[in-house]
């Protein structure tokens, strides 16, 4: 069964001219369902809910973090090795005012 969390609704296409002309009708449809706007023919925008927009930034930052096969660890919990390393790539103060530092430790 699929996950209610990252099921597609499905989306209306309607033209930028059908939009212009019914504005309050589609922004209405776009708390619903997302509704693609098309110019020519071809995608341009979406109107979705915004609850609807935000779930999905936070289901792809779970996928970003899981794709590059990232842990969050709170400070807390890091080893006193991570912390090291974490404090050695701290930029000092003059390289933050020149808006330059090299923040890889091990070069």
């Amino acid at each position: 069964m699929a996950d209610p969390a990252i099921a597609t609704p499905p989306k209306k296409k309607v033209p930028l001219t059908t939009f212009h002309n019914h504005t309050g009708q589609y922004l209405d449809l776009g708390r619903r369902t997302p509704v693609t706007i098309t110019k020519h023919g071809r995608p341009d925008i979406t109107l979705a809910e915004a609850s609807y927009f935000e779930r999905l930034e936070r289901i792809a930052a779970g996928q970003i973090l899981s794709v590059l096969d990232l842990v969050a660890v709170a400070a807390a919990d890091m080893t006193s090795e991570h912390a090291a390393i974490f404090e050695a790539a701290r930029p000092t103060s003059e390289e933050i005012a020149a808006d330059r530092w090299n923040d890889d430790p091990a070069s």
